[in-house]
């Protein structure tokens, strides 16, 4: 994990704004570092079914930090999903990932029309990784 020490004369303030409370005997701790910035560039459509011609939805995106990436289908966090591509990605570079209606087929869980959410993690230098959530 890398330190921030702010520039001279200036302070890092915090404020929480909500009503969380940690569980009796559990604490909160607040980890700081780079993450990645993801942006979905394009998608070629935001159906995808066993229908000739609506069987594959290609999803443009990149990221601003270079490291390992993992598309998943579906999950509440990294490696919860269904796996549709893992790799190693570029900073600046954009990446073609293709989810496939067999993707959303036969993915336990997932069999019939509705709408499904894509995740997108990369992992920072810092070890963080960061989740960009596509719904279509």
């Amino acid at each position: 994990m890398a330190t921030y020490t702010p520039p001279e004369g200036d302070a890092v303030n915090f404020s929480f704004e909500g009503g969380y409370s940690a569980p009796d005997g559990d604490s909160v701790h607040f980890l700081f570092g780079a993450v990645a910035v993801i942006t979905i560039n394009s998608t070629t459509r935001s159906t995808v079914s066993d229908d000739e011609g609506f069987r594959v939805c290609a999803v443009n995106w990149q990221s601003d930090t270079a490291g390992p990436y993992s598309v998943e289908l579906g999950g509440s966090g990294r490696g919860t999903g269904g796996s549709i591509e893992n790799g190693t990605i570029g900073a600046g570079s954009a990446i073609d990932t293709n989810v496939v209606y067999t993707d959303i087929t036969t993915w336990s869980g997932y069999s019939s029309p509705g709408a499904y959410q894509v995740n997108i993690y990369v992992k920072s230098e810092d070890d963080i990784w960061t989740p960009y959530q596509y719904s279509g």
